[in-house]
Parts: structure tokens; C-alpha cells; sequence
């Protein structure tokens, strides 16, 4: 087992632009991808009955999850490529980050790094970036809708949705298991890190995330290279949509603390909600379509809690082929949030079952978590 400190970039993107993002990752020769399915939520406007009233509805796009890797060094270098081949600074194309995490395999990656570096030799690359929080919001399916409306009313980002699959503590209650739904629905909130306190609180309360069996949230630090600000689709009136005439405003004043919607002393979060701090991380296994659930059972029964299991696909783009033509691409994903002094005894347990074995094909990655929400007795 290997371990390498990288960067990870994470591209969520309207599905009409994926093509453009797999010619870039493959004019840097990036290892391998994996791509989730998932859609982005806006709002659109539509007419009432004779045309009398307008009403905002909730309009869904469809959109993939890229996520992939890269030395820490190149990190700028490789996501402004994507962003901007993708042109994701035009409001409603998609959102990218990236953090710092550790990637255990079976082998150390190998990157062509001039083929990364030479998107930034114009030294585009050395601009600050404004540092932007990520919300994961896990509930069960059909609850996120309410959720998605009001952060989108708030005006701060457009939420990124999925789907996955409950596992992990569901399958530890026998026969009471049947009163908790399997389906999940995975909410993403990229948002100023100043407002983060702020919508975790409004997730938590319109989520019901501090009463029994309704879900819980997560959040982390990353850092933003493009968000997608265009709450609101359709046709515009004037030369400049909001969103852009914002993106402006935030480029002459240095960052986006000018539209904070809080004051910088928050209140307290009241409720029945049990708050870890800094002594949490999300390890993310994945591997072979299929295999996933028995490394979730080896991590829980090494002191892991539930996890939200999602399909994946898998993509090379270095123009390396694996040895025997017909292995799948397919693959699962499942993020654990445990505490940081269960890591490696997780990881040493799902290693035992095989994770970076030749047939699981798997990896982990480890990751911070800030804090986590969920319901307390």
C-alpha cells in the first residue's frame, strides 16, 4: 500500500460539457476519473394562469461529478485548465474546488506533470483563491427538495444533488431497518466560508436533521476556482445577468465578503443536534462495482459509523490499457466519517479484506472534516 499526498479537484458540471472536460483531463494525461451522475438545481420562472403572475419553480438540470487527482504543486495549473475549457466562469456551467488529501493504493500514481504545468505558463496560476466551505447534506430521498429551494433563495450557490444508497448502520437494526428508507439524497452547498455556520443551520432546521433518522450533515474547507452563482434560469433582461455583475463586484472588492447575509458573531445552534469538531475525518473507499459493501461491514465492525453508498464510473485518460480488454469501469464509492483516531484501524481492517488487492481494484482517501451535525438523544 502507497501513500501519496495530493490534491483532489472536484468538477461538478452540466453533462452537455463533458466531453470538453474529458479532452482536458486527457490533454494532461490525468491517470483516471471518477465520474457520479448528478444534476443542479436552479430556479426558472414560469407564467401563472393567463399570464398574470409569475411564480419561481424549481428547474433541473442534468450534470456529472468529476473527481481526480493531482500533485499539490499543479493543482491550480490542472483545474483552471478544466474551468477554463469548460468556461465555468459564465454563470449556470458548473462549480470546481479542490482540497488537500491522502490517497492509499496499491501502487503510487504516475503524472506527466509538464503535460499539467503547461496550462499556467503565462503565470495565470499564482491569483489568490477565496476560500469557500463545502456542505454535504445527507437525507433521505425526496426531503431535499424543501432544502434546495430555500438555500437557492438565499441566493449563495446553485446546490449540486445525487443520489446513493444507506448502508453501513441500517443493516445493524435487524427488522427496525424497515422504517428507515434506503435511498439517499446527496445535497452539496459550496458557499463563503463566512456563511457556512449560517446554512448549516437553515439545512439543519428545514432538514429536521435534530430528530431521529432524518439524515445528517458534514462540512469541509476548500478551495473555490469556480461557483456557480446563477440561481435563476431562463431568459435575461439586460446586457449582464446578476450573477455576473456579482462575480464582478467580488473580483473589484477582493472577495465576497461585501454580500455575508449574517453578522460575523452567529448564534449558537439550539436542539437536540450533537456537533463534532476538528477530531473527524471522511475516508472515501472505492473500488470494483460490487465489493464495496463488504469493506463498509469491515470498517463499521472496526468502529465506523453509517454511509451513503453511490455508483461510479471510471475513466483512464493517460492512453495506458489495462491488461485484459473487457474489465469494467464500472465502480462504487462510499464516504465514512469517522473519528481521526479510528483511521487506521479502518484502513488496516479494509486493507486485511483486500481494498488495494488486484481484484478489488480499489482505493481510500482521507480527507478533514470541520464538523458534523447530526441528531444527538
Amino acid at each position: 500500500m502507497i501513500r501519496s499526498s495530493l490534491s483532489k479537484i472536484t468538477c461538478a458540471a452540466d453533462s452537455r460539457l463533458s466531453p470538453i472536460i474529458d479532452e482536458a483531463l486527457a490533454d494532461m494525461a490525468i491517470p483516471e476519473a471518477f465520474i457520479q451522475r448528478a444534476k443542479q438545481v436552479s430556479f426558472i420562472e414560469r407564467s401563472g394562469l393567463f399570464g398574470l403572475a409569475s411564480r419561481a419553480a424549481l428547474s433541473e438540470s442534468r450534470a456529472e461529478l468529476y473527481r481526480f487527482y493531482v500533485p499539490a504543486g499543479l493543482e491550480s495549473a490542472a483545474a483552471r485548465r478544466v474551468a477554463e475549457a469548460a468556461d465555468l466562469y459564465l454563470p449556470g456551467r458548473g462549480t470546481l474546488f479542490a482540497e488537500d488529501v491522502e490517497v492509499l493504493s496499491a501502487e503510487a500514481p504516475a503524472f506527466d506533470e509538464a503535460a499539467i504545468s503547461s496550462a499556467c505558463d503565462d503565470g495565470s496560476c499564482a491569483r489568490p483563491l477565496e476560500r469557500y466551505s463545502v456542505l454535504c447534506c445527507i437525507v433521505q430521498r425526496g426531503m431535499g427538495e424543501d432544502l434546495a429551494r430555500t438555500v437557492l433563495e438565499m441566493g449563495l450557490c446553485v446546490p449540486i444533488v445525487s443520489f446513493g444508497e444507506g448502508m453501513g448502520l441500517r443493516n445493524k437494526l435487524g427488522l427496525l431497518r424497515i422504517t428507515i428508507p434506503v435511498d439517499k439524497e446527496i445535497l452539496y452547498f459550496v458557499v463563503p466560508e463566512r456563511d457556512t455556520a449560517l446554512v448549516e443551520g437553515v439545512a439543519v432546521h428545514k432538514a429536521r436533521l435534530d430528530k431521529p433518522g432524518q439524515g445528517f450533515i458534514y462540512r469541509y474547507q476548500v478551495r473555490a476556482y469556480a461557483v456557480n452563482l446563477r440561481v435563476r434560469a431562463g431568459k435575461r433582461s439586460h446586457a449582464a445577468s446578476m450573477e455576473q455583475v456579482i462575480s464582478v463586484l467580488d473580483e473589484l472588492r477582493g472577495s465576497s465578503d461585501w454580500r455575508r447575509l449574517e453578522p460575523v458573531k452567529a448564534k449558537a445552534m439550539k436542539g437536540k443536534a450533537a456537533v463534532n469538531g476538528s477530531n473527524l475525518a471522511c475516508l472515501s473507499i472505492l473500488a470494483e462495482e460490487g465489493s464495496v459493501g463488504g469493506f463498509v461491514r469491515a470498517a463499521m465492525d472496526a468502529g465506523a459509523g453509517g454511509a451513503t453508498l453511490v455508483p461510479l464510473a471510471r475513466r483512464r485518460y493517460d492512453g495506458y490499457v489495462e491488461a485484459g480488454a473487457d474489465l469494467s469501469s464500472a465502480r462504487e464509492g462510499c464516504d465514512l466519517i469517522i473519528r481521526t483516531d479510528l483511521v487506521e484501524a479502518v484502513i488496516g481492517a479494509v486493507g486485511r479484506l483486500g481494498l488495494f488487492d488486484g481484484d478489488a481494484r480499489g482505493l481510500a482517501e482521507i480527507s478533514a472534516v470541520g464538523r458534523a451535525v447530526t441528531y444527538s438523544a
